[in-house]
């Protein structure tokens, strides 16, 4: 994170760093660049990056734009530009969340109520004092791990099993990872299974958990009626036909074989989705832009 204008103008802060998205099924891979506005040029909220062959290293296309704008991916091959994504047309999804009432006393919202109201209300004084309790309990309840020789341990994440050999070698990067399988057959199966780690949406209750944090093993809560919608809607509301994900995936290997490697189409909008279907499994993803 860098912060602008700390000596003079209004402040403001950017996020700069690079973000890569590997695609295993065709052996791809994004080098996305969020770049950070020069001190004598530049823009904010730029972007730039390369979508590669990883088995061959070759450059296939060509990101630019702006991340809160148009962004386009040039095809290096022919030199044909195309709009990947343009966020001036996005609707902005809110956050499902449970009322503070039904959430845990640790949960972020919750346990920093009182500083946000007090921050909103421009009372630094208050907003100071109620960080302040929050931080000094903290204090205490690692002070008393500590002498009781206990180790603090998350409820709902475990260490990496990571090392050579190990059941996640190679991301030894991640400190933790949830103490949880999501490993259902259906996106369904998975949605239930991560609802059962821990309470999420409106009306769903908590879930016993072992000492551990994993959560025990038994059927799932289901979704209350009020919030039976997904988080985010990538186009599943509009009900297709009852044969279409069957006959998606029964198409045969070899027209799937004679599509280009990777196909961008015109700027997603509803009605037009982006389907991609796992040469693996013949599950398929459907991606479809939000409304304006």
């Amino acid at each position: 994170m860098y912060a602008r204008g700390i000596l003079f103008g209004k402040m403001k802060y950017e996020l700069g760093d690079h973000s890569f998205v590997r695609c295993p099924e065709n052996g791809l891979i994004a080098d996305v660049e969020f770049k950070t506005k020069g001190y004598f040029g530049g823009t904010y909220n730029a972007i730039g990056g390369v979508i590669k062959n990883e088995r061959t290293g070759e450059a296939l296309y060509e990101l630019s734009g702006m991340w809160s704008g148009e962004m386009v991916a040039k095809n290096l091959l022919t030199g044909k530009k195309q709009v990947l994504f343009d966020a001036t047309h996005a609707r902005h999804t809110p956050p499902t969340v449970r009322p503070l009432e039904e959430q845990d006393a640790r949960e972020s919202q919750k346990l920093w109520y009182k500083t946000v109201i007090a921050i909103k209300e421009q009372n630094h004084e208050a907003a100071t004092e109620e960080k302040t309790k929050v931080e000094d309990q903290q204090r205490e309840e690692a002070a008393k791990r500590q002498a009781e020789g206990i180790q603090w341990q998350p409820r709902l994440f475990r260490k990496v099993r990571g090392g050579p050999g190990g059941s996640e070698e190679g991301e030894e990067d991640l400190d933790w990872i949830l103490a949880a399988n999501i490993d259902g057959p259906t996106p369904e199966a998975k949605v239930q299974q991560i609802l059962s780690v821990a309470p999420i949406l409106p009306g769903q209750t908590p879930q016993s958990h072992t000492s551990n944090g994993s959560s025990q093993s038994h059927q799932p809560n289901a979704l209350p009626p009020a919030a039976s919608g997904d988080l985010i809607d990538f186009g599943q509301s509009h009900n297709p036909t009852p044969n279409s994900t069957s006959a998606q995936s029964a198409q045969p290997q070899q027209e799937q074989s004679q599509k280009p490697l990777l196909d961008l189409q015109d700027p997603l909008e509803p009605g037009h989705p982006v389907r991609r279907v796992d040469t693996m499994t013949s599950d398929l993803d459907e991606f479809v832009d939000a409304k304006s």
